[in-house]
């Protein structure tokens, strides 16, 4: 009888024994299916921060030494984008006279003000406090680079006002259509204070868009 009872302690034992060995190997083939089946999840997770950047790659305008011509009460000097400078009544040198490129390297569009250092008057004083002029244009190099501003295409005078003018409302930051010529133009007047260099400072600002 003791040895029945033994058998049946041992059978039970071996169920058990082959129960566990079942469920292993159950778990085992779920957990290859997953494997196989392209059932395992993988998670990203990337986060993006906006910037606001801008990139001078054309930063001095130089005319070199130079006269009115004989005769004249002015003489008028202008860059036309990334060609010679134009000088008229005057014999200043436009081959170092480029227009300024600006270029938005950030991540998003931005709106862009320029402020000058000086109006015209600082910068020549001329006697009779006219017959002078100080003006800049922006256009786009690249198509579609700058818009949403009045300001765009026309010369009109530079802005010494805290903040400056502002010249474009929508900056571009996408590839091929980022960047934007500054053109200078300088009314010269006979009658002016200065004797030497003559030199300005351009502010570009860039903020969020809008």
């Amino acid at each position: 009888m003791k040895t029945i009872d033994l058998f049946a302690v041992l059978s039970i034992v071996a169920i058990i024994i082959v129960m566990i060995n079942i469920s292993v190997t159950y778990i085992k083939i779920a957990d290859f299916e997953k494997k196989s089946t392209g059932n395992v999840l993988g998670y990203i997770n990337l986060s993006v921060s906006t910037s606001i950047a801008l990139s001078m790659l054309q930063d001095t305008l130089d005319w070199g030494s130079g006269n009115i011509n004989f005769s004249y009460m002015n003489s008028t000097l202008y860059t036309r984008n990334n060609n010679t400078g134009v000088v008229y009544r005057g014999n200043w040198s436009g081959v170092n006279a480029k227009a300024f490129i600006v270029q938005n390297i950030g991540g998003n569009n931005c709106s862009l003000f320029i402020q000058s250092s000086k109006d015209a008057h600082d910068l020549f004083q001329s006697a009779s406090s006219s017959n002078e002029q100080y003006m800049i244009n922006v256009t786009n190099k690249e198509t579609s680079s700058c818009s949403g501003a009045a300001s765009l295409g026309q010369w009109r005078d530079v802005n010494k006002t805290s903040g400056g003018t502002k010249y474009c409302s929508q900056f571009s930051y996408l590839k091929d259509s980022n960047e934007i010529y500054i053109d200078v133009l300088l009314t010269v007047p006979q009658d002016s204070n200065v004797i030497g260099n003559l030199s300005d400072i351009l502010t570009i600002t860039a903020t969020a868009a809008g």
